[in-house]
């Protein structure tokens, strides 16, 4: 048991010291933008969108499903919020493709706002 103290002590130095540099790392900050500053959007696959947003910003919406396969150059999406203006999460965008079928639903998985350099490596027909 005397051996073990020492083991015990240094174990909880070292828990001690690690929890204060856990605290301060912040929480990602969420990325959001205005569904009303949207102002492009390019179907780069089945599953992938690309949204030009205000300030040259762009995110890339990834989908559950490939919903936008049917989805021709000229067919518009609906993109609406649910609630306020703000996409902040996936759950927070209600995404339809306007078909000559009528509205066909996305499923949301993921919301990925691209860096400078991730844009400017996008190829010209996949920019908004």
């Amino acid at each position: 048991m005397t051996r073990l103290l020492p083991l015990l002590l240094a174990a909880a130095a070292l828990s001690a010291r690690a929890a204060p540099a856990l605290a301060a790392d912040p929480a990602p900050a969420r990325q959001c933008f205005r569904v009303s500053q949207m102002n492009g959007h390019t179907v780069a696959d089945p599953k992938t969108l690309y949204v030009g947003v205000a300030r040259k910003e762009v995110y890339r919406i990834d989908m559950a499903g490939a919903c936008l396969a049917g989805a021709n150059f000229g067919d518009p999406l609906v993109i609406e919020s649910r609630g306020n203006d703000f996409i902040c999460q996936p759950i927070d965008l209600d995404l339809k493709v306007a078909g000559t079928i009528g509205l066909s639903p996305c499923i949301v998985s993921k919301i990925t706002k691209l860096t400078p350099a991730q844009i400017a490596a996008l190829p010209p027909k996949l920019k908004p």
